[in-house]
């Protein structure tokens, strides 16, 4: 029996897949730091802060027993409340702060109380003997494997944010400095995803009847409200923040297949679009805050003509986001078509369908923002031009060529997303 702080880490493809997701968006988002923040106080706080949130990611890859995964999921949590809030003298950061603690907070207490009861289930906390003893009751209906993997569902979802669980994103991503932004929608909200894959879902796999229609249900939901709340804003980083949940809607089709027993096809396409829309919104967050430093405005309204004055930065945008909107060659593409060819293998047409019907939504209001910026007159505040200073520049310029890299020679995402699918797959396939 192990005792509840005994720990484990691991290297595995899993992990080395997770670890190259989280840590791609980390040398861009330093860079635009440097000139993003350079008025701000406390400035060694926020680097502080950020490279805390960076490890307890880096450390949710390794850790493969509950204890250890949750110490750094603290680390990852507690680091990005007080980064959402950095700003705490403005009111809209601290009031989005203390909404991300206190939801996030209630999702940990959860979590905890979660782990907590596998161990009184299992007498262990490492996924090795908690595998050997959902292996030994696969094919029960055991309510305390229920009451374990709803407590999952919830703790991590919070953190994944999708629907209805999504209620602290929107209002911390526009209030974040930019450069946090894209950490919390590139890679912070794919711990949840993480957790799902490598905790939550072999309890899920237990109990089928169940968690297969709860998760379709999600999926569905996740996918269109998140779209069609989008399309009504005119805070760009508010319209972002309902991308990405939408986009945890995409990745959970993949989830939602692998829940009904296909679970290859199913990951593999989930974790290459974890990987391609870490990239698109991790370089679109990046994007708008090179706006934001340039003009100091959120409203797209204001933003009409932009791509006329300040076309690279415009162009860097335009590029993430066709790739999130699924538009070919860029990776977004790549990940979609997996997801959908994933579900009609499975026979989930419906899941199918949804997939490609909210593709279509979310190029309009992608469209929607190409036309504002290149097809309208800029206003006499854009046509002071100044210039774009080197280490945003450069920071979104290496964006951009990895998402045109990736979408050339898509086999770069799809093999790493696959080997990762490989070895959960290989440690479930006892469950089905």
């Amino acid at each position: 029996m192990d005792i509840p702080g005994s720990s484990s880490l691991s290297i595995n493809d899993f992990s080395k897949f997770f670890i190259l997701v989280f840590s791609i968006l980390a040398l861009p988002t330093y860079l635009h730091s440097i000139n993003y923040m350079e008025k701000d106080r406390n400035l060694g706080s926020y680097y502080t802060l950020l490279g805390i949130m960076m490890f307890g990611l880096i450390g949710l890859t390794l850790a493969d027993d509950l204890f250890t995964f949750f110490v750094f999921w603290e680390a990852m949590a507690i680091s990005s409340y007080i980064l959402v809030g950095f700003r705490y003298h403005l009111d809209e950061p601290l009031e989005a702060a203390v909404k991300y603690i206190v939801i996030s907070g209630v999702a940990s207490l959860l979590l905890l109380y979660g782990i907590s009861f596998v161990y009184g289930l299992v007498g262990a906390l490492t996924l090795e003997n908690i595998l050997i003893y959902l292996e030994g009751v696969a094919g029960q209906s055991i309510y305390p494997i229920i009451l374990a993997g709803s407590l999952f569902m919830i703790g991590f979802g919070v953190k994944a944010a999708y629907f209805p669980l999504w209620t602290w994103l929107p209002d911390a991503h526009p209030a974040a400095p930019s450069p946090i932004s894209a950490l919390l929608s590139g890679i912070v909200i794919k711990a949840g995803i993480l957790g799902l894959a490598k905790f939550g879902i072999p309890f899920f796999l237990v109990e089928p009847k169940l968690f297969y229609p709860t998760f379709l249900v999600i999926t569905l939901l996740t996918l269109t409200v998140a779209n069609l709340m989008a399309l009504m804003q005119s805070d760009i980083k508010r319209l972002l923040a309902y991308s990405s949940i939408a986009n945890i809607g995409f990745i959970l089709i993949g989830y939602t297949v692998a829940v009904k027993g296909y679970i290859d096809i199913g990951l593999a396409s989930a974790f290459a679009h974890v990987f391609t829309h870490a990239l698109g919104k991790g370089a679109a967050f990046l994007a708008v805050g090179a706006i934001l430093y340039l003009i100091h405005t959120r409203d797209i309204s204001q933003l009409e003509g932009f791509g006329r004055v300040y076309p690279s930065v415009a162009i860097i945008l335009m590029l993430s986001l066709l790739s999130l909107g699924g538009l070919p060659p860029l990776p977004g593409f790549w990940s979609k078509w997996l997801l959908i060819l994933s579900a009609v293998e499975a026979g989930e047409y419906l899941l199918a369908f949804f997939g490609v019907f909210n593709s279509v939504l979310a190029v309009i209001y992608y469209m929607w923002l190409f036309q504002r910026f290149f097809f309208s007159q800029p206003s006499e505040e854009l046509k002071e031009v100044k210039s774009v200073s080197p280490y945003l520049g450069s920071s979104l310029m290496m964006l951009g060529i990895i998402l045109l890299s990736f979408g050339l020679f898509p086999n770069f995402i799809y093999i790493p997303a696959y080997s990762a699918a490989s070895y959960i797959a290989s440690l479930l396939e006892s469950l089905l």
